[in-house]
C-alpha cells in the first residue's frame, strides 16, 4: 500500500512538475514574442503622403471641426513619430480647410447616424489625389475610422484609455491607428499595441512592422527616401525649386545621418 502511495505521488509530483515546465516555456514565449524591431537607415524609409481636412459646418454641431492648422501641424508631427518607429515617415501633403458638401446632412447627424453617411460630407474637388485623406471632425460615435484611402475620419474630442507607456493626448494616437489599417493592419488587443482598441498604446511589432512597409509598397505614390531625393533634385535641376523643396523638406525629418539627408537640408538653407 505505502509503495503504491508512493508511486502515485511520484506520478502526481511528476506531473505538477511538467505542468510547471509547460507554463513557464508557454509564459516564456509570451514574453519573447514581440521580436525587437529593426532599425531602418535613412534610405529605407518609406514616405507616405497624407492630406489632412478640417471640415467647417457652422451650425452643426456634430460636423464643425474647431481645430486650427497650427494644431494640426503639432497632432501630425507626433503621428509621424508613432510610424518613424517602422521606418515610415508620413509626409503632411497639405492641410484643407473646407465646408462640408452637404450642409443639410451635417445638420442632421446624430451618434446614431451610419458611419458610410459621413462620406457625404467630403467635397469632390480635394479628395481626388492619390494619397491618404484624413477628415477632422467635431464629433460622431467612434474615435475614429478607416473606410478606404479617401475616407478615414477622426473626431477631434476622441477619447482613450489610458495604458503603461502610451502616449499622453488622442488624436495623433487615433490618426496613427487609422492609417495603420489603410497600411493592411487589423485590430490586435494587446492593450500598449498601436492597433488596440481605444488605448494610448502607440507599439508595433516584427509582423505588423512588415506587412505595414509591404503593403505601403503596394501603392504608386508611396516612394522610398532616396526615390524623393532622385525627385527632388530632378525638379531643382530643372529650376522648379519650389517643387523641389516640397520634395527636400519631409527628407529633411526622417530620422538618421545620410549623405542624402544632407544635401537635403543643404538645398534648403539654399532656397529659404
Amino acid at each position: 500500500m505505502r509503495s503504491y502511495v508512493g508511486a502515485t505521488a511520484g506520478i502526481i509530483s511528476t506531473m505538477f512538475s511538467v505542468r510547471t515546465l509547460l507554463i513557464a516555456v508557454l509564459l516564456g514565449s509570451l514574453v519573447n514574442a514581440e521580436e525587437p524591431l529593426p532599425t531602418f537607415p535613412f534610405d529605407q524609409h518609406l514616405l507616405v503622403p497624407v492630406r489632412i481636412h478640417l471640415l467647417r459646418a457652422p451650425g452643426a454641431v456634430q460636423a464643425d471641426c474647431k481645430l486650427s492648422a497650427a494644431e494640426v501641424e503639432r497632432i501630425f508631427f507626433r503621428a509621424r513619430q508613432i510610424w518613424q518607429q517602422a521606418g515610415i515617415q508620413l509626409v503632411l501633403e497639405s492641410i484643407v480647410e473646407e465646408e462640408v458638401d452637404d450642409f443639410e446632412l451635417a445638420k442632421s447627424l446624430t451618434l446614431e447616424t451610419p458611419l458610410a453617411t459621413y462620406r457625404r460630407l467630403r467635397p469632390p474637388a480635394t479628395r481626388q489625389a492619390p494619397l491618404f485623406h484624413v477628415y477632422y471632425i467635431h464629433r460622431f460615435s467612434v474615435n475614429g475610422v478607416y473606410m478606404d484611402r479617401a475616407s478615414i475620419f477622426v473626431q477631434a474630442t476622441a477619447r482613450l484609455r489610458p495604458v503603461a507607456g502610451g502616449i499622453d493626448e488622442p488624436l495623433p494616437r487615433v490618426t496613427a491607428h487609422e492609417i495603420g489599417h489603410g497600411l493592411g493592419l487589423q485590430h490586435r488587443q494587446d492593450t500598449t499595441n498601436l492597433l488596440a482598441s481605444g488605448t494610448t498604446g502607440t507599439l508595433l511589432n516584427k509582423a505588423e512592422v512588415e506587412l505595414a512597409r509591404m503593403t505601403a509598397q503596394t501603392f504608386d505614390w508611396v516612394h522610398s527616401s532616396t526615390q524623393v531625393t532622385a525627385q527632388a533634385e530632378a525638379a531643382w535641376e530643372r529650376g522648379k525649386r519650389a517643387e523641389a523643396r516640397k520634395l527636400y523638406e519631409p527628407l529633411a525629418l526622417v530620422p538618421g545621418e545620410s549623405p542624402l539627408k544632407q544635401r537635403a537640408m543643404e538645398r534648403l538653407k539654399e532656397q529659404p
